[in-house]
């Protein structure tokens, strides 16, 4: 990352050296700007662009934005300016060049000029020369049309919107396969439950550091397991400048810990014992890779005040893809491997919420809005949320999901502890629906759990239709009685896993017939 990065007092600061909002020292007269671990600013784009008089006016303004809001905020900024300057004829900021540029773009980009409007507008407020107040009166005129703001998460949109409660269950199910196996790490892990359970943004997630997960006694005089996570967004507010405590579950908290325990690992492993007051201070999401640049814990330790050594947020994306990838989790609206984010988890927090009936005030806490404005899409799409399952459910139209992860096999004898009477699976005193393949004692109330279980194994003629309709009765049952969709949709992956038994212990049969 070129020089070593230093994070000075604004008193020690020349006229020259700024502080991007992450902390990072950048010259104004420099051609490029490093504001933040994955940022950086290059100037050399424009210079041919614009008027040599506008250049430095241009990185004053650019600067207020880096010191003020967030750096992807500032990058976002610059590089609609840049997209303006490109299909300018001109170089400089006139009125002719903006309704041309205005003209240009179809709906769902005219919010790009929504940005390069406040941008100079605060560009003339702040005094600069460039422009003037003819292209001010302009744009003060112009009703232009923002971003389209939840608009995936009004339409359930199932490449893009929230989780349905199967295919989130599926994917979290999924890493504690995976991790239990070590085909993927405990570090990605840990990313895809903490998506799961916050519903908190990447960049908030990958702030944090080994102090943030903490336990102590609640009022109840019982042990409270809780997180610190730096808040993100907030005006003015630098690099860990803000935090909002969220208490979670102790089985999230456990896996955390065994992060935390594995940070530490790997650290002594390259610089030896470290002091506790450092050891705290390290990231909970390390970019190990940068380890090598440092051959003493004194080198990093000034480098721990900034987001050096934190990982990108596009690691909490990848761990979730390398899940279904790995797994093969499919959806069942799509039939296909769920096209995965980490923002559609949180999209799935905000949608949980207002299906149990949380208004916008507690939706917008949950996920750390400071608003109301962007929550109130999750509360316009409950009606539609339940039109669609039940349609989907209620009526069988899914294709497989992956929900059973176990094995078809023809009969007992076959069966991994088929020779063990205890190891089968009942439906009742009378009929059995399969074996279970595991050693381990299980407490579940067999055998509607057992179908989603990956060591379950059906027979090929057990009475699995029977399973299924009595599931899909109980639900039409609850649902007559409670008109709560939530309650009545509790046993949804198991309908569907058993509808993917039938189905694929008729086509072993068919397949058997013909061989």
């Amino acid at each position: 990352m070129g020089d070593k990065l230093r994070k000075l007092s604004v008193s020690n600061a020349g006229e020259n050296e700024f502080f991007s909002k992450s902390g990072y020292s950048f010259l104004l007269t420099a051609d490029k700007w490093v504001i933040s671990k994955s940022i950086t600013i290059n100037f050399n784009l424009v210079e041919n662009l614009v008027d040599v008089s506008l250049l430095l006016p241009l990185k004053k303004v650019l600067a207020f934005y880096v010191r003020n809001f967030s750096s992807s905020h500032a990058s976002n900024i610059y590089d609609r300016f840049r997209d303006y300057l490109r299909f300018s004829e001109s170089q400089y900021i006139t009125i002719e060049s903006l309704i041309n540029f205005r003209s240009s773009l179809d709906r769902e980009h005219e919010w790009y000029l929504g940005t390069i409007k406040g941008f100079l507008k605060k560009w003339h407020e702040l005094g600069y020369a460039g422009v003037s107040d003819e292209v001010v009166d302009l744009l003060d005129s112009w009703r232009l049309k923002g971003n389209v703001k939840g608009d995936v998460v009004k339409r359930l949109d199932p490449e893009q919107g929230p989780l349905t409660d199967i295919e989130l269950q599926n994917i979290n199910e999924a890493a504690a396969s995976l991790y239990e196996k070590n085909e993927i790490t405990i570090d990605q892990f840990a990313m895809v439950r903490l998506l799961s359970a916050t519903g908190r943004r990447p960049i908030q997630l990958s702030h944090m550091k080994l102090k943030d997960v903490m336990h102590g006694s609640n009022k109840n005089q019982g042990i409270a397991y809780v997180l610190n996570i730096p808040r993100a967004k907030q005006r003015g507010v630098g690099f860990r400048g803000s935090f909002k405590q969220m208490q979670v579950t102790e089985d999230l908290w456990r896996i955390l810990d065994l992060q935390r325990s594995n940070v530490i690992s790997k650290f002594e492993d390259k610089f030896g014992t470290v002091e506790d007051n450092v050891v705290l201070e390290f990231p909970l999401f390390p970019d190990y890779k940068l380890l090598d640049k440092y051959s003493a814990i004194n080198q990093l330790v000034d480098d721990l005040e900034l987001d050096i050594l934190h990982c990108e947020r596009a690691e909490f994306s990848k761990a979730a893809d390398a899940v279904v990838q790995k797994a093969e989790v499919t959806s069942e609206r799509t039939g296909e491997l769920i096209n995965i984010n980490a923002q559609r988890f949180r999209y799935s927090v905000g949608t949980r919420a207002a299906r149990e009936g949380y208004g916008t005030l507690i939706i917008a806490e949950l996920l750390d809005h400071e608003d109301t404005q962007n929550a109130n899409v999750y509360v316009q799409n409950i009606p539609e949320y339940a039109r669609r399952i039940n349609d989907k459910i209620g009526h069988l139209l899914v294709p497989y999901a992956n929900a059973f992860r176990g094995i078809i096999v023809i009969d007992e004898d076959q069966a991994r502890r088929g020779q063990d009477p205890s190891s089968r699976i009942r439906l009742n005193p009378h009929e059995n629906v399969g074996t279970c393949g595991s050693y381990d004692f299980c407490g579940s109330r067999v055998p509607i759990p057992c179908y989603t279980c990956n060591h379950f194994q059906p027979w090929l003629d057990a009475p699995h239709e029977k399973v299924m309709q009595d599931l899909i009765d109980e639900r039409e049952r609850v649902y007559q009685q409670t008109n709560d969709l939530a309650i009545a949709s509790i046993n949804d992956r198991t309908i569907i896993a058993v509808t993917e038994v039938v189905n694929l212990c008729k086509e072993k049969r068919e397949a058997m017939q013909h061989g």
